[in-house]
């Protein structure tokens, strides 16, 4: 962003790489959502993420960081709502019990992986690092509802 040029597997590369594969794993898992199924919850939560994803992309890429990235309260107020809503996890959860299910678990592993790049980075990753690890939470969240 601020002009200066980097190798492609400069470790700031490497994690705009990851966010925008975890990006368009979230847009592959949103289009196989089932409307009459899923309504427009699961969509609409998608797409909130995908721009919370571009925000945090532009920190990345030589934004000024912030202490809290945009969305985070959104993000922890979801994982309150879904935990509310499942029953306890008494074991581990087995992705593919449906298409949608699955892509979000695809997605939920992509985002582990940009969690452990955006770690290799400087100081300025603080607010995203933290907002990585809830989305990798609701991830999980959100293919255990679609599973069910």
């Amino acid at each position: 962003m601020d002009g200066k040029r980097l190798r492609k597997d400069h470790p700031i590369i490497e994690c705009l790489g990851t966010l925008d594969e975890l990006n368009a794993f979230l847009g592959d898992a949103k289009a196989s959502l089932d409307p009459a199924v899923h309504g427009v919850y699961f969509s609409d939560i998608i797409t909130g993420i995908q721009k919370d994803l571009s925000s945090i992309m532009g920190i990345i890429a030589g934004m000024p960081a912030t202490d809290e990235c945009p969305g985070e309260a959104r993000l922890n107020s979801l994982i309150e709502e879904l935990e509310a809503s499942l029953p306890p996890f008494t074991s581990f959860a087995v992705p593919g019990a449906n298409p949608a299910s699955a892509k979000l678990h695809i997605a939920r592993a992509v985002c582990r992986r940009a969690e452990r790049r955006l770690t290799a980075l400087d100081e300025k990753t603080k607010a995203p690092i933290r907002y990585i690890n809830h989305l990798s939470d609701l991830l999980f969240l959100l293919a255990c509802k679609a599973a069910s």
